[in-house]
């Protein structure tokens, strides 16, 4: 009885371990994942999260770059960390903590667009609107802030674009006020890195591995297809 127990608790990890590193691909229900996404907009709408997880190549969640890190850097730095990614030594702690750093999203931490820090922090929405805070509250507070992606729609996302205006045409401040005030900028159609995080994403293969559509969307400039 004891071997027999032994063998089920061994079988039931294996199967829970193969599921764990399922390929996103391999889980997609075309048909039905086209009708109900049609609307681009329902991907990050929480009402239809049950769905989602069947439809992540439908709605661009499975990319292997473009999940969160479980933690901000503010609390593990995982830009800092980048070589670490190749390291034999490391690897293991390195995709569980670092996995949109490394490249190595799957499944199990697509990107929903949630929250990572508690709602304490994201709950001080007037710091979601500004540009100052702006690249630290998308990544903490991705769905207090609003900050899932929308299809194709140019907007600004902190709400003192107009006065941060001179801002445009400074260059220090070039990849910043292409995220955050797009509209505002007149940015809607040039060529930027919509991401903070594409040096390291660049680092592991992202300019490669990805797919051209994602990797326009991210990380235009850095990954030179300004002309594409």
């Amino acid at each position: 009885m004891f071997i027999v127990s032994c063998l089920l608790v061994f079988f039931t990890f294996l199967f829970i371990n193969v599921i764990s590193v399922e390929n996103c691909e391999k889980l997609i229900k075309e048909e039905q994942c086209l009708e109900i996404f049609e609307n681009i907009d329902n991907c990050n709408d929480l009402s239809y999260r049950p769905q989602l997880m069947d439809c992540l190549v439908t709605c661009g969640k499975c990319d292997a770059f473009t999940c969160s890190n479980p933690q901000p850097d503010s609390v593990l730095n995982c830009t800092a960390l980048v070589s670490q990614c190749t390291s034999t030594k490391w690897e293991r702690f390195m995709k569980e903590k670092c996995p949109s750093t490394c490249g190595k999203c799957d499944v199990n931490n697509a990107n929903l667009c949630k929250d990572l820090a508690d709602s304490s922090v994201c709950s001080t929405l007037k710091f979601c609107n500004s540009v100052e805070f702006y690249d630290n509250m998308s990544e903490q507070c991705a769905s207090t802030c609003n900050r899932c992606p929308v299809g194709g729609k140019c907007v600004d996302f902190a709400k003192d674009c107009t006065a941060r205006k001179e801002l445009c045409t400074n260059a220090s401040y070039d990849s910043l006020m292409h995220r955050a005030c797009a509209k505002t900028c007149n940015k809607c159609d040039g060529c930027f890195d919509a991401s903070m995080k594409c040096d390291s994403w660049m680092a592991n293969g992202f300019c490669t591995k990805s797919d051209p559509v994602t990797r326009k969307r991210y990380c235009a400039k850095t990954c030179k297809m300004c002309s594409s």
